[in-house]
């Protein structure tokens, strides 16, 4: 009985002390160890985990405010060993008693977990996101923002601004879960309360919508949230189509297969149900154009391809971002090109939508410069006429989900002051 006890308390002492163990043996001894015995693995699949240091907050202060702590619990939990086959294999036994259930009541989508915001769409094999929410005040905030942009956009009345809304599964009426749900917050809402900015005659809006969750998800990824390269085409289109131009080179072109990817992006990630979808993009025509940056995409390489294909990890579980480049990579690029449509510059205030219909917006412009006024953790005192002075701009475009537009003027609430 006592070698037992020993031996179950020796047990027991390992589990508590082995993600810290590791820890210290990874950044210390600088072991080589196997991804599921270190962070890389949960690191994927949460998208990205927060980055710690616990020597800043070892100090009283540290302490007392529990940041020290919080920074400990961090790190301990990011190296459990394979926590990410625990999460999806947990996940998954949920997700066959959820399945088993709605067998009975036969919904078009059930969430992928218990308490999960994904849900999963067995016709399409795809997933999507809870409907969005709190419907009156987010069309009350984004009529602020058109209030405003309207203001700006009549003080620059020889300037053209744009507004691109991109149909994101929580606010589609493509989402099957959307009728299930009252006040449910819509793209069509947005697009609505966005037109207030069109009583300034150069103020245009762009969204294609879609109410088919076949047609969807031709055009946005089956296990992400943001369009594809079809879909980013589309919308390129019909703002060509509001800018009164012309132009055949996105017309028959090629297709760029990734046939050793299977991805699983955001929604895969945070409902912990890989997909493993396979990838095909479309290849832009990026004739002329050119970027320079710290760190340059793969799509406007040659060898585009097989870069992404080196970085497998990353590839899987952030296609999107690793093709196109992330927010914060397009921010930071100089784009220019030699032979565009028009001999003008553009300004974009953007949120990740973007970071693939920017290349297109390049084919229309000497440079474009581009700012994360957008995003979800974008917030300052800047205003939009200082950034369209900055960048010389003769063209301003807006490329968002709805609810980035919903939070604009809370995140930045100078930005449609006037100096």
């Amino acid at each position: 009985m006592k070698a037992r006890n020993t031996v179950l308390s020796a047990i027991f002492c390992l589990f508590l002390v082995g993600p810290g163990a590791l820890y210290m043996a990874q950044t210390y001894l600088h072991l080589d160890l196997p991804s599921n015995f270190t962070a890389e693995d949960s690191k994927y699949l949460a998208g990205g985990f927060e980055e710690v240091n616990l020597s800043k907050h070892f100090s009283l202060k540290g302490f007392s405010s529990e940041k020290f702590q919080s920074n400990l619990n961090t790190t301990v939990e990011n190296n459990i060993p394979y926590r990410a086959s625990v999460l999806l294999q947990n996940a998954a036994l949920q997700r066959f008693a959820i399945a088993t259930s709605n067998a009975l009541f036969q919904f078009e989508a059930y969430p992928t977990f218990f308490g999960s915001e994904q849900i999963y769409l067995p016709s399409s094999d795809a997933l999507a996101k809870m409907p969005e929410r709190a419907r009156e005040a987010k069309i009350a905030s984004t009529k602020d923002f058109a209030t405003g942009l309207a203001t700006v956009a009549q003080a620059n009345s020889d300037k053209q601004f744009f507004v691109v809304v991109a149909d994101q599964s929580d606010t589609s009426l493509a989402n099957p879960a959307a009728k299930l749900v009252s006040q449910h917050y819509t793209t069509t809402d947005s697009v609505e309360a966005l037109a207030f900015a069109e009583k300034a005659p150069n103020v245009h809006l762009v969204s294609i919508r879609y109410d088919q969750s076949t047609d969807y998800y031709r055009h946005f990824y089956r296990s992400d949230h943001h369009w594809n390269g079809y879909g980013t085409l589309q919308a390129y289109e019909a703002l060509m189509d509001a800018a009164g131009l012309a132009s055949n080179r996105q017309n028959n072109i090629a297709t760029i297969e990734f046939p050793d990817i299977r991805a699983n992006g955001s929604y895969a990630r945070k409902g912990l149900m890989l997909l493993n979808e396979s990838v095909h993009e479309p290849q832009f025509d990026l004739t002329g154009i050119q970027a320079t940056g710290k760190k340059i995409p793969p799509i406007i390489k040659p060898e585009g391809p097989t870069l992404i294909h080196n970085d497998a990890m990353g590839s899987v579980f952030d296609f999107y971002s690793n093709w196109y480049g992330s927010s914060d990579v397009t921010a930071n690029l100089t784009v220019t090109n030699s032979e565009p449509l028009t001999d003008t510059k553009a300004l974009i205030a953007m949120d990740s939508f973007n970071d693939s219909l920017h290349w297109l917006i390049a084919q229309n412009h000497r440079a474009i410069q581009c700012v994360l006024d957008l995003k979800n953790d974008s917030e300052g005192p800047e205003t939009l006429q200082e950034r369209i002075d900055g960048a010389n701009a003769d063209t301003i475009y807006f490329v968002g989900n709805p609810l980035a537009y919903a939070r604009v003027t809370s995140t930045h609430p100078q930005y449609f002051e006037l100096s």
